[in-house]
């Protein structure tokens, strides 16, 4: 559901006579952007103590009152931190009602450019794949997926492909060892394809460097948590353990150290009482649909300059 996502936005671009005035007035003496979190609920964003309803501001810290029912999409650079706040009630309930569309300047432009071509790199179950098609073939994500490459023969993402009629390629990594080897054989394979980004939709294996400057600054990883929290594997289990509030998912450039590449987005999920690990991974992976193609949507092909 969309109501699990916002968008930060310039403050001009919502300077408005509808928005709330403490918030406005919050951001401009704070230096901070407003964000649109869908319509009001009688319950919201508290912000230095005040309550208001789908709506927050986004600086060097963004309180979520106890009730929230949104995500907060969360731009980079911003560097936040994530605090409850103490004031509404919390019903454990996710999702309530629709939420606009993410407001994107270049949205009207984009039947005029070239789809981006991707390439995808999956796993496992491959719903942040489909999720992908899903937004390619609704409109949201001007783009066409070139290829689809998974590493674990007759996976689900192998499946889905067929099924779509997207073009897939097995590169068994118990047959090819060699990580670099494996590697190559992606570059090749993408390259071959005329693939100008490479998605890494739940592919689980370390990258080498390859990879990597095969495609510099043009790998494009989701990882299920609040980076630069819990990096590595099972960051769903590390969250729980930690007993951490809030987690969520990030997007970011892949670099050679890893889960550490400049983040493009990133989705908040608060962690609920009697959460195990099944209920939370499915709550972030909700997320991480509605998060990954919105984040590639608002990237700008600068490697077509020049």
């Amino acid at each position: 559901m969309e109501q699990g996502i916002a968008a930060v936005q310039p403050l001009q671009a919502l300077f408005k006579p509808r928005l709330a005035a403490d918030a406005l007035d919050v951001a401009m003496h704070h230096d901070r952007a407003v964000i649109p979190l869908g319509p009001p609920q009688g319950h919201g964003i508290a912000v230095y103590g005040k309550h208001i309803n789908a709506m927050g501001v986004v600086g060097k810290t963004l309180q979520f009152g106890r009730s929230l029912h949104a995500e907060a999409l969360l731009s980079q650079g911003l560097n936040q931190s994530l605090e409850i706040g103490e004031d509404s009630r919390q019903d454990g309930e996710m999702g309530h009602g629709p939420n606009p569309a993410l407001t994107d300047p270049s949205h009207n432009n984009r039947a005029d450019q070239t789809p981006l071509q991707l390439g995808v790199m999956a796993s496992g179950n491959g719903s942040n794949f489909e999720a992908l098609a899903q937004a390619i073939q609704a409109g949201d994500l001007n783009a066409r997926i070139q290829r689809l490459v998974v590493n674990n023969p007759g996976c689900g993402a192998q499946q889905r492909a067929e099924r779509l009629g997207i073009p897939v390629s097995v590169l068994d990594h118990r047959l090819i060892k060699d990580r670099r080897e494996l590697d190559a054989e992606l570059v090749r394979l993408f390259r071959a394809d005329r693939v100008e980004l490479v998605v890494m939709a739940g592919w689980m294996r370390i990258v080498t460097e390859v990879l990597v400057s095969g495609f510099s600054d043009r790998l494009i990883n989701i990882h299920p948590s609040l980076l630069p929290s819990f990096r590595g594997l099972d960051a769903i289990g590390q969250a729980l353990q930690a007993g951490v509030k809030v987690t969520g998912c990030t997007v970011h450039i892949v670099t050679e150290e890893l889960d550490a590449g400049p983040i493009l987005a990133q989705a908040a999920v608060p962690v609920l009482d009697g959460d195990d690990h099944a209920t939370l991974a499915k709550r972030i992976q909700e997320q991480e649909h509605l998060l990954l193609p919105k984040a590639l949507a608002g990237l700008k092909p600068t490697w077509r300059q020049g």
